[in-house]
């Protein structure tokens, strides 16, 4: 059944009517993120006041990669300056034709065509200056639960965590970011290079756990993520192999109770070719597993 399923998947998503389920699904995506957004503020959730904005740029830089989505960079751009006007965003872009996108507090990386995700990861985060980073994808946005500045407040009060990763809204099932994060902790990195500093799964606070690998968008001591940084032999699948590098090394937990929306469309053709084109990937990662790296 669930080849079945991954079949009918496939061809809508490379078949005619992908051009419709593209539209569709970002319609769909569009207003659930307005719909969570305001059922969160109705709750009480608020975006961040003055001090809080002052506070995150002083201390972080946003950063993330683009690849053949101008209109999701153009829009998280534009959403990461509507809850922290003037924080640092540094884009690595390697698109066919130039991200065509201009700010006071913005600096676009143009990359060759095609650089993969892990190259153009380590090329924004050398021009970070500020001692936090945050990283994001393309296709997320921040919300009123994402709460930015107070993780990166829980990081000074302990300086024993060196990560802390959001817990993500997901278009278009959105099942509780808090649910989503189950999935999760199963990687105590059992087999990595180097155990753990703190166990997997230690409660630090009231809604902070210790994971060995956390969703792929943190803030993040910035001096710590440049002792790991990204294998520019792996084009995409760099997720596992950073956390994996990473055991051993700085200490992840994730933040419950937060929520970041990702929106990833599955039916956008031309993005997919890109995306799905893994293999090189796969084979290297098993070799570096294999010698123990």
């Amino acid at each position: 059944m669930g080849n079945i399923v991954k079949q009918a998947v496939r061809k809508l998503i490379y078949g005619p009517l992908s051009p419709i389920a593209s539209i569709t699904f970002r319609i769909i995506s569009n207003l659930e993120y307005k719909y969570f957004n305001r059922k969160w503020t109705k709750q009480g959730w608020k975006k961040p006041d003055q001090p809080e904005i002052d506070f995150v740029r002083e201390n972080v830089t946003i950063i993330f990669k683009s690849f053949e989505r101008q209109n999701m960079a153009k829009r998280l751009y534009r959403n990461i300056q509507s809850y922290y006007p003037g924080v640092r965003v540094i884009i690595a872009d390697d698109s066919s034709k130039p991200l065509d996108l201009k700010g006071d507090s913005l600096h676009v990386i143009q990359l060759p065509f095609n650089s993969g995700l892990s190259y153009g990861l380590n090329r924004a985060l050398e021009k970070v200056e500020t001692p936090y980073v945050m990283r994001m994808d393309d296709d997320e946005l921040l919300t009123v639960k994402t709460c930015l500045g107070a993780q990166v407040k829980f990081l000074e009060m302990h300086p024993e965590v060196d990560l802390v990763g959001f817990c993500t809204l997901t278009a278009i099932r959105c099942i509780n970011p808090d649910k989503e994060v189950s999935r999760f902790t199963s990687f105590s990195m059992k087999g990595a290079p180097k155990p753990l500093l703190i166990p997997h799964m230690t409660q630090i606070d009231g809604n902070h756990f210790v994971m060995g690998k956390v969703p792929n968008l943190y803030v993040a001591r910035t001096d710590k993520v440049r002792s790991i940084g990204w294998d520019e032999n792996i084009r995409m699948m760099d997720h596992q192999d950073f956390f994996w590098r990473a055991a051993g090394n700085l200490v992840s937990v994730i933040a419950l109770g937060t929520a970041v929306f990702h929106y990833h469309n599955p039916f956008q053709r031309h993005y997919q070719k890109y995306r799905q084109d893994v293999e090189e990937d796969k084979n290297y990662i098993a070799k570096k597993r294999k010698m123990g790296l």
